[in-house]
């Protein structure tokens, strides 16, 4: 399969809300993205009597913190020198006892020359812990992916899901949730297409006929989904195309293929309680190959956005 333009022309992180009609004002992790390299993301402190599993989230990042700076033969000193900051601060980010700064991880990134990989992480802690459990697995695979291959039967996959889309579809899984609760699983779905674009991660998505009309929310809210779903593929952000409802070789479970780099994938399986990872070589291959058995069956990208054209036309009728 040959590439596709990763940049998309204006597509970024504001388009996906803007057509949210609730403001997302609690929201930590659109303040996150939008603000991106301000200085208003986060110094927060945590209190060394502060709660257990606060400290604990952060201690995964501050031991790969460690590794990098001994790995090169830093003292703590040399690299506050570099951050800006004191060599006692850097321990207490070793220690999980700070949190670094947005800032701070960029001049790491730097100085460690983890080529991302060291902010994905900060970010990837930032959201633990405010999104359901059963997106951490999957958030685990797109850090690394460098191409993602995700079949859906039911609704729009996760990824390019408009703001709107993901809070009906929250609402409708866990009624019981407060509405700052609901915004923070909205965030933490809504921004991870652009962590994927921006690192230029291949993005290839095939979902049933019947998704693309399916009523979530409300009539506007799937024409929103499916105008935002025309334009990410316009701008060659991702690939995408419907399988006719006749003669579909898949009718399984929703699944998604990940590459994680030369001769590597990985298989992430969904089901009612969230989804689980696979990686024996036998079953991801089957996945891959039931993946290419639905693209030859499905309409061609060009052939999907007329349908969904159609449609629009029809609704809006």
């Amino acid at each position: 399969m040959g590439g596709w333009p990763t940049e998309g022309r204006g597509h970024n992180l504001t388009q996906a809300l803007v057509r949210a009609p609730r403001k997302l004002s609690n929201c930590f992790f659109l303040v996150l993205w939008v603000a991106n390299s301000c200085d208003l993301l986060l110094t927060v402190a945590m209190p060394k009597d502060g709660p257990k599993d606060q400290i604990r989230k952060w201690v995964p990042f501050g031991a790969a913190v460690r590794k990098h700076r001994t790995d090169r033969g830093l003292s703590l000193p040399e690299v506050g020198a570099r951050l800006g900051v004191s060599g006692a601060m850097v321990g207490s980010i070793e220690r999980a006892t700070r949190v670094a700064k947005r800032h701070h991880v960029d001049k790491m990134e730097v100085l460690f020359a983890t080529e991302g990989d060291l902010l994905s992480f900060w970010r990837d802690t930032h959201l633990e812990g405010a999104i359901p459990e059963q997106l951490k697995n999957a958030l685990s695979l797109e850090r690394k992916a460098t191409q993602l291959r995700e079949y859906q039967s039911i609704i729009f996959p996760g990824v390019i899901q408009t703001a709107d889309y993901a809070r009906a579809l929250v609402k409708a899984r866990t009624p019981e949730a407060t509405e700052d609760e609901v915004d923070e699983i909205v965030c933490a779905r809504v921004v991870r297409l652009e962590a994927l674009r921006k690192r230029g991660v291949r993005m290839w998505f095939l979902v049933d006929e019947v998704v693309l009309t399916r009523p979530i929310g409300s009539r506007a809210v799937l024409m929103a989904q499916l105008s935002w779903v025309e334009e990410l593929v316009k701008a060659g952000t991702i690939r995408f195309q419907a399988i006719p409802l006749d003669g579909a070789p898949g009718l399984c479970a929703p699944y998604r293929v990940v590459d994680l780099g030369p001769r590597r994938q990985a298989l992430y399986l969904e089901n009612a309680m969230g989804g689980e990872i696979v990686d024996t070589e036998k079953t991801v291959r089957e996945a891959f190959d039931l993946f290419s058995a639905m693209q030859a069956e499905a309409l061609s990208t060009r052939a999907t956005l007329e349908l969904i054209s159609q449609i629009k036309e029809r609704r809006a009728a």
